[in-house]
């Protein structure tokens, strides 16, 4: 693809509605737009198919500017098209509303609304996605100014106060699933109206893993903020790792030496590996199936004790650093891989047969929750669950990073749409997976494992994006040239899922929901990166000591 090109047909396109632009890097362009010429700036996008939203960040430029800052990224293969809107900080104007042409803009613009203050004219949703229903109004805590203490529970609509849940009248009611429920692995809360057994509508709540992520790396030097992020998830840290790595080195203009970009894609490979033999025993044990559920987990071990034996670690693997990477593959650890990969293989080409043929398993997952090509797009799906409807969307393929262009991955696409089909799609990566870290280990680029980094990171700003194992995923990081960033902003391919989610599960068995959930692969931890205060009296102040003791760490500016 020419970049170039790509960028001055969306100039093009935006030049009715541009005030001004910038181009932040050579596969980004900028263009100020004034508030209200938002939704047609959108929609010419969308009519010339130019790319899809990728993610809105949303950034307060300070008391002293007296600005908010949004930004709607639109991503077309490695170019990248951002429109830049400014708002008065301390006003009650407001952005359009644009997901009612963009269904996961709903997503993105709650969490704008509640971490930041923008309010959205137009949105039919006034409920809480993040933060919790006792949170003071009018405190935002991703505000420059924000503070813990003014994050005060007040009197009000509590947890325990909530309307009861049961009959809505004839037979319907609403059944309320989480956030402490067996079949979920991670805090959620969702509910379901049903009539008899077929849901009529759906909605979810987030914002039960509260560790306000975002805010604490503004505290944070770089280095520190390495092992924050590779905390986001336990399932795909590197991947966070990795993305975090690549933007600040890009920042900095410093690339890390080819044998740590190679180690760094055989370790995302075998992440990838380890997430989606997970999620295929969290899959099959939602099914019924639980012998797939322990099989499939049995041989999970292998992919962690691989990741062991290289890094150390089983789950938060500190493999990254600014610059490079810890960890080196000796012949004995290339021994060990290729035999692991060896029996993997087997393993999975079982699992694929498995999954195509077991009547049972097909029952519950064929023809269920199908969602067209069209319809993936019209969601901004992201990951297996895009291709398998046939959407090729892989940042891995469309915009290479690291070693992906010395050893590049194969596109894996089913065109059903269904749960069978995103079974399919994973299992068929991970032997693609396979091949290409058995590629890695074999010819593996020579030299040292890490280059220099300056403590501070110039001025600027940057997007970086990688393929985790649920689809792209999106950090924004902005530094003002000191040894602190000033803003970092994370969309997790999740956040862009849930969509299709409330959207199939209309029209299906309340005994299908299980699935619809499992089968897109939610991480919650991934979406949860607010801050909360528990407190056992309103009345009552703790100090800084007392709220770590009890379990909470926040972290001042």
């Amino acid at each position: 693809m020419n970049i170039e090109q790509t960028l001055k047909d969306a100039e093009q396109l935006l030049a009715p509605w541009c005030k001004e632009t910038f181009h932040p890097e050579v596969n980004r362009l900028d263009v100020a737009i004034q508030v209200d010429d938002l939704r047609a700036a959108v929609g010419a996008l969308l009519a010339a198919r130019w790319g899809y939203l990728s993610a809105v960040t949303g950034t307060d430029l300070g008391i002293e500017v007296g600005q908010l800052e949004a930004l709607y990224h639109f991503c077309n293969g490695p170019a990248i098209t951002s429109l830049r809107i400014h708002l008065p900080r301390e006003s009650d104007a407001c952005l359009p509303s644009i997901a009612d042409i963009i269904p996961s803009a709903s997503f993105f613009e709650r969490e704008l609304q509640e971490m930041l203050g923008f309010a959205f004219s137009g949105s039919k949703v006034s409920e809480r996605l993040f933060l919790p229903d006792d949170w003071p109004e009018k405190v935002y805590p991703l505000r420059a100014d924000f503070s813990i203490e003014q994050a005060a529970p007040v009197a009000g609509r509590r947890a325990d106060e909530l309307p009861e849940q049961g009959v809505v009248g004839g037979n319907t009611f609403v059944i309320p699933i989480g956030p402490q429920h067996p079949a979920l692995k991670e805090p959620g809360h969702f509910e379901f109206t049903v009539d008899g057994e077929i849901v009529t509508a759906a909605k979810m709540r987030l914002g039960y893993a509260h560790r306000g992520i975002e805010k604490a790396a503004e505290s944070r030097n770089w280095i520190q903020n390495l092992y924050l992020f590779e905390r986001i998830c336990g399932i795909c840290s590197h991947t966070h790792a990795m993305a975090y790595s690549l933007g600040v080195e890009k920042l900095a203009q410093v690339e890390a030496p080819p044998r740590a970009q190679a180690i760094r894609e055989l370790i995302a490979g075998l992440e990838r590996v380890h997430s989606h033999l997970l999620w295929l025993g969290v899959a099959a044990h939602e099914a019924g199936f639980d012998t797939l559920f322990m099989y499939s987990w049995r041989d999970r071990e292998t992919v962690m004790n691989l990741l062991e034996q290289i890094t150390g670690n089983r789950v938060n693997y500190s493999a990254n650093v600014l610059g490079g990477v810890k960890c080196d593959i000796g012949a004995e650890q290339a021994k060990a891989v290729k035999e692991g990969l060896t029996y993997l293989e087997t393993r999975i080409r079982h699992y694929l047969e498995v999954v195509t043929t077991d009547a049972m398993f097909l029952n519950r997952t064929r023809g269920i929750g199908t969602i067209s090509r069209d319809e993936a797009e019209k969601f901004g799906l992201l990951g297996p669950t895009a291709r398998a409807s046939g959407l090729s969307r892989d940042v891995r393929l469309e915009a290479p990073y690291g070693a992906y262009h010395h050893f590049p991955v194969s596109l894996v696409m089913e065109t059903n749409g269904d749960l069978e089909a995103r079974c399919v799609v994973r299992l068929k990566e991970l032997l693609v997976s396979c091949f290409t870290m058995r590629t890695i280990v074999d010819n593996l680029p020579e030299g040292p494992l890490t280059t220099r980094m300056p403590r501070k990171i110039p001025a600027g700003e940057t997007v970086s994006r990688i393929e985790a194992p649920r689809g792209e995923l999106f950090y924004y990081i902005k530094s003002k040239g000191g040894e602190n960033p000033a803003r970092v902003h994370i969309r997790t391919p999740s956040l862009c899922n849930w969509v299709s989610v409330l959207e199939k599960a209309v029209g299906h068995q309340l005994a299908d929901v299980p699935m619809l959930i499992a089968g897109m692969d939610p991480c919650f931890s991934c979406n949860d990166r607010v801050v909360t205060v528990n407190r056992p009296s309103t009345n009552e102040t703790w100090s800084w000591k007392q709220l770590r003791e009890y379990g909470i760490e926040f972290y001042k500016r």
